[in-house]
């Protein structure tokens, strides 16, 4: 007899289908890890449109709104990184703190990438009350760009970088670098004498960036690639020597991608590889929805099909295998694991926009798909789990852009409430196991995705009707499966023949849409939990995966 509970993201039908059934076997043996920092979030601040925390205060508050924060103890956050993504090399730390040396003892208004403003009420040490009530682990980000554009002397720069370090990890009375300011005795005048002791510390932001690179060029007068990397290179040696007079056990994060190929260089020598733990990789899929290609040839959005709409949104973010299974990332993070590097995927998220100005099929709810491909991507994240040890999903809160996994109403009158992508990592967050098993599938059903949507790329392989992963600890096996079709449920057959042992019965927890009847309001999120229970017998499974779903099988292994 086995114990199973059957957790369901879905969009609920009663359609059945006469399709043969798709088979698992689940192997008692152990293929990867499973970290549990594959489950956090980006804090971000985004001046551009996003404010995040800093526009979901409690009215007259510093603090994010509590109901916000019941919702992220919901979610069991493992780690959080924090302030900011493209604007953190455009920004100074200081900005975020109260009773700066030199400085009023208010905050400033701080200018972002794009030249849109951005208040600090929601600053550094109101991030670390939060961390403390939530017990989340940490990635600060710091500005660069001042460095490598030489807009800022060198030393300057390695200077205040690791002037954050000391305001986050440093004693009070801690020998500092000469012609550092006291920021341990600053913290404490703002209220917290103790040590934030930060966990990690990523050193820019996407420098790969268009942008990033341009004003470097412009700073320096540097164009070639060689040039450049030895430039780069000096740069992060003078912040690591700043950041180690501080606090040499915090752990480095670098991109793993810095544009030129010039991360060949860097990456490959040997005093980055002996500081640096860590390299960086960002995912976003499918961006604006507007532009859609097939084989370089422009395709007009309305000749799309349904299915052809639903097929590609839930087919990323992320890289099909060559078994039709999702996986986080193919090529571009070889050459660092090469090296050694464990990968930190420091942004990442199903993030598309442009639907309003789309006369999308009626079949086509684009919300739920972006639930079903972060689905998808999380499965991937898992199946790297020896290469990938930490991902933050962008953005934990906000009240205007759709990949906020937290909505919150500036004004407070309204509850916050989860979008689909936040949903999705929380579901997964609560219910995985430590390792990944070896799965075998057989007779895979698969769809080829011809379109290029966005920035997505067009698979390069067809892709699975059901991504399934395993994972298990000591008492549970859990099945993550997604049914990726639009209007087919399909049986699927689980065969735990291997296992020596499994328990009694199911419990079905069935994530579904929303009753028709409660959709008039748009500020509501999409589904509900439920819940059934069924007894079974055997060691072989036989079930339905609901068209457009998610499902998350835990069996008992006693």
């Amino acid at each position: 007899m086995a114990l199973a509970t059957v957790f369901v993201f879905s969009c609920h039908t009663d359609a059945t289908l006469g399709i043969e059934s798709v088979s698992f076997t689940i192997r008692d043996r152990p293929v990867a890890q499973v970290n549990k920092r594959l489950f956090g979030h980006f804090l971000e601040r985004a001046s551009w449109g996003e404010p995040g925390p800093e526009n979901s205060l409690q009215p007259g508050t510093q603090k994010i709104q509590p109901e916000a924060v019941d919702l992220m103890r919901q979610m069991n956050i493992p780690i959080i990184r924090f302030p900011a993504g493209t604007d953190v090399d455009f920004i100074d730390w200081r900005d975020l703190i109260s009773n700066v040396p030199g400085r009023a003892p208010e905050r400033p208004v701080t200018v972002g990438h794009s030249g849109h403003e951005i208040t600090n009420q929601f600053g550094l040490d109101e991030y670390f009350q939060l961390r403390d009530e939530l017990g989340v682990e940490t990635i600060l980000v710091t500005n660069f760009l001042d460095a490598v554009s030489a807009k800022v002397p060198l030393g300057e720069a390695a200077l205040k970088a690791a002037g954050l370090v000391a305001y986050a990890n440093a004693p009070v009375g801690a020998a500092l670098p000469d012609a550092m300011p006291d920021w341990p005795a600053v913290r404490a005048k703002n209220g917290h004498p103790e040590p934030y002791n930060v966990e990690y510390l990523q050193i820019g932001n996407e420098v790969f960036g268009r942008k990033f690179r341009r004003r470097v060029r412009e700073g320096t007068g540097l164009t070639e690639p060689a040039e450049l990397s030895q430039w780069y290179l000096q740069c992060l040696k003078a912040y690591i020597d700043a950041i180690d007079a501080v606090d040499p056990t915090i752990n480095l994060i670098i991109d793993g991608v810095m544009g030129d190929d010039i991360e060949r260089t860097i990456l490959a020598d040997a005093t980055i590889r002996d500081r640096v733990k860590y390299a960086a990789f960002h995912v976003y899929a499918p961006g604006g929805v507007s532009e859609v290609t097939q084989a370089g040839n422009v395709v007009p959005a309305g000749t799309l099909s349904a299915s052809d709409w639903w097929q590609a949104l839930v087919a990323m973010p992320g890289a099909v295998g060559e078994d039709g299974m999702m996986l986080a990332f193919r090529n571009r993070i070889k050459f660092a694991r090469s090296l050694g590097y464990k990968v930190a995927v420091t942004e990442w998220n199903w993030n598309g926009w442009g639907f309003e100005d789309l006369d999308l099929p009626p079949e086509v709810n684009w919300r739920l798909a972006s639930g079903i491909g972060t689905a998808g991507f999380l499965n991937g994240l898992m199946r790297q789990g020896n290469e990938i040890e930490m991902a933050c999903q962008s953005m934990l809160v906000g009240t205007t852009w759709d990949i906020t996994s937290i909505r919150v109403d500036p004004t407070g009158q309204r509850l916050p409430y989860f979008l689909p992508q936040g949903q999705m990592t929380l579901f997964y967050n609560n219910y995985h196991g430590s390792t990944v098993l070896a799965v075998e599938p057989t007779n895979v059903l698969s769809y080829r995705q011809p379109f290029k949507i966005g920035w997505a790329s067009r698979p390069e392989h067809n892709v699975a009707y059901v991504d399934l992963v395993a994972t298990a600890d000591e008492q549970t096996i859990y099945l993550h499966a997604l049914n990726r079709s639009l209007d087919q449920d399909l049986s699927i057959t689980l065969d735990f023949s291997e296992f020596s042992h499994v328990g009694n019965s199911v419990t079905h927890h069935l994530f579904a849409e929303r009753h028709p009847q409660h959709q008039e309001d748009e500020n509501q999120q999409l589904g509900a939990i439920t819940h059934r229970s069924f007894p079974i017998q055997g060691q072989v499974i036989h079930t339905t995966l609901p068209q457009q779903s998610v499902s998350i099988f835990a069996i008992s292994r006693t």
